[in-house]
């Protein structure tokens, strides 16, 4: 838990989504669950502390005016290339992705942001969004992967600057260092064929951090902070469209 005097933020009232954003459905992903626990430090385990805070992410973001879906809202495994794949079936307009990090150095503290290095689309994938086989002349696997390279060309721009702006706000929200924003090849990150990005709130192998993340005060104030990140971003988007 923060120390009593802590200038964590107050609760937010989020304004509802701008008319022009294209932003409507956010799909969360609250990293392992089942018999994958993820990282345990402490007495804690990495996915329910991710449960928790996704769950707290999604009120706020369903406060804002938005429709928010998770990959799991309970302790249950979901395969890495079904997590993606739910976010690609409801052609959701984001994709986040929470965990918590671990590392061998116990003084290593701070979250981090990753974005995806590169997409993949298959032979069996659909065509992007607002292209239909019948439009092309020759509907040809190599064009799919031509067209989807142009979607997501400017998809990983986007992420990136989704990543940057979740990361400012963590680290003004949360009062902590974000020691990274970088693309990443994770395939919860590389298989989505939206704006995504991987959140590490903290290091659980810090004393210090795994004791504010034990505490509700603490994964309310970071689930906050990622939620302003999203919206600011969401915000940003609506700006261009006026």
């Amino acid at each position: 838990m923060p120390p009593v005097g802590s200038s964590i933020r107050s609760p937010a009232r989020y304004p509802g989504a701008p008319p022009s954003a294209p932003i409507r459905t956010i799909v969360l992903d609250p990293g392992h669950g089942g018999h994958d626990p993820g990282t345990s430090h402490y007495g804690l385990k990495e996915k329910h502390l991710v449960l928790d805070i996704s769950r707290r992410l999604r009120a706020a973001l369903e406060q804002a005016g938005y429709t928010v879906v998770m990959t799991r809202d309970a302790d249950q495994f979901i395969p890495l290339g079904g997590r993606a794949g739910t976010a690609n079936r409801l052609r959701a307009d984001l994709f986040v992705s929470v965990h918590v990090n671990a590392n061998r150095n116990p003084r290593i503290s701070g979250v981090e942001v990753y974005y995806p290095r590169l997409s993949t689309v298959g032979g069996t994938s659909a065509w992007p969004p607002a292209v239909t086989a019948s439009e092309i002349g020759v509907a040809s696997t190599t064009v799919k992967q031509v067209l989807w390279d142009l979607v997501l060309g400017r998809t990983r721009f986007q992420s990136r600057r989704l990543a940057s702006s979740v990361c400012r706000s963590l680290r003004d929200g949360l009062e902590v260092p974000c020691r990274a924003v970088k693309p990443a090849r994770f395939v919860v990150l590389r298989e989505a064929w939206m704006p995504a990005v991987l959140v590490e709130v903290g290091y659980v192998t810090n004393q210090t951090e795994a004791s504010r993340l034990a505490g509700a005060e603490y994964r309310q104030a970071a689930a906050r902070a990622i939620a302003d990140g999203l919206l600011s971003y969401i915000r940003s988007l609506g700006l261009e469209h006026i």
